[in-house]
C-alpha cells in the first residue's frame, strides 16, 4: 500500500500545497502542487479570516486536481512570531489495560 502524504505550508506570500507518495526509505515522489496567494495572513498572522480560508482551500483544490487525489487530511505549517512550542515528556500508568486513542 502506497502511503500519500499531504503538506500545507500558510506563508505571508503564498498557501503551498504539496501531495507526496513515498517511494522507498527516504524518497518522496511529488504528485501534485497547488500554490495560491496568502490573501488575508500577514506576518503569520490571520487579518483576514475569510480571505485567508480561501486561500487556503484553492491551494488544496489545486493540488488535489493536479494530483488527481482526493485531500482528506495534511500537515499543516504555519510560522510566526507568536507562534511558539515545548517539549515535554509525560508518563500514564495503564495496569492491565491496552491503550487506546482516548489514553493518548
Amino acid at each position: 500500500m502506497e502511503e500519500i502524504v499531504v503538506g500545507i505550508d500558510v506563508g505571508t506570500t503564498k498557501v503551498c500545497t504539496l501531495v507526496g507518495r513515498f517511494e522507498g526509505a527516504n524518497a518522496l515522489h511529488i504528485l501534485g502542487v497547488g500554490i495560491e496567494p496568502s490573501n488575508g495572513i500577514n506576518k503569520g498572522v490571520i487579518v483576514d479570516l475569510e480571505a485567508a480560508s480561501r486561500a487556503i482551500v484553492r491551494s488544496v483544490e489545486r493540488a488535489e486536481q493536479s494530483s488527481g487525489i482526493e485531500i482528506a487530511s495534511a500537515l499543516v505549517s504555519i510560522a510566526g512570531a507568536h507562534v511558539s512550542s515545548i517539549n515535554s515528556r509525560g508518563v500514564v500508568g495503564i495496569s492491565g489495560e491496552i491503550v487506546d486513542e482516548y489514553d493518548v
